[in-house]
């Protein structure tokens, strides 16, 4: 596989292209504020002198396919659909396409549902988590070690992330490490090699996007008032630790490139 030299080598040589897989349609509030999870990742992570394409694969646009060494990445969305099913045919195929990708030693990033349909591609385990929904601002337990050794990056051994999830990944990939857990999840994030790395939590999300997700949800009778309460309480106890999850998209993504 191609270390971050490598990738940092080719990113000089070319302007570098990234692809955002939009796997999931946000709140009306969302939309309209923040022009939808794709969007928010892709100002999020884009840098100056970068091409970035947004694919609505939950569209059925898959055309980044038709030429995928064209991108030097993939980030994949969050979504309400479940990774670990067959539901919609855009999820068996987005799977099947995460395949190929990595077989191309393409960089790709997971988020959430991301994070879920990275594991089923590459052979782990997702479904429904026994303990019901994990939301609101909750504490990731970081292996920092193996984080710096990857990536080269130091972090705290815990953080404040938030979360919005009922699935989640039950076992990694095969060559797959776990670099984060939580009291709920124990596999927070995972990474494959240094081109693939899952990320349960949103580092692109802000205190008012979780908040109209926690209301949409209650009125949709998704989950009880007593669970958007404690939910709520989290937000407005705890700070997210947003920057050190955002650097670490971009290290992981970009090398040394351009990281700020």
């Amino acid at each position: 596989m191609a270390t971050f030299d490598q990738h940092e080598e080719e990113g000089r040589r070319r302007r570098r292209r990234y692809a955002v897989l939009k796997t999931g349609h946000a709140t009306e509030y969302t939309e309209l504020t923040y022009g939808g999870y794709a969007s928010m990742l892709q100002r999020l992570l884009q840098s100056k002198d970068e091409r970035w394409v947004i694919f609505s694969v939950i569209d059925g646009d898959f055309s980044f396919m038709d030429d995928p060494n064209s991108f030097d990445g993939f980030v994949i969305t969050g979504s309400s659909a479940d990774a670990h099913s067959n539901d919609f045919d855009w999820i068996p195929r987005l799977s099947h396409a995460l395949l190929t990708l990595h077989r191309l030693n393409k960089k790709l990033l997971g988020i959430c549902f991301g994070h879920q349909i990275l594991a089923r591609a590459l052979g782990g385990k997702t479904g429904r988590a026994s303990v019901g929904w994990e939301i609101g601002i909750k504490k990731l337990q970081i292996d920092s070690k193996i984080m710096s050794q990857i990536y080269g990056v130091e972090m705290s051994p815990t953080l404040n992330v938030i979360e919005s999830h009922r699935d989640q990944v039950l076992s990694v990939p095969p060559g797959a490490i776990v670099l984060a857990s939580s009291e709920k999840t124990e596999i927070e994030m995972f990474a494959v090699g240094d081109c693939v790395l899952g990320i349960q939590c949103h580092p692109e999300f802000s205190k008012d996007v979780m908040l109209d997700i926690i209301h949409c949800r209650l009125s949709g009778d998704s989950f009880s008032a007593e669970v958007a309460n404690e939910a709520i309480g989290s937000l407005e106890k705890h700070q997210p630790d947003q920057h050190p999850l955002q650097f670490l998209c971009k290290r992981f993504l970009k090398g040394d490139f351009e990281v700020v």
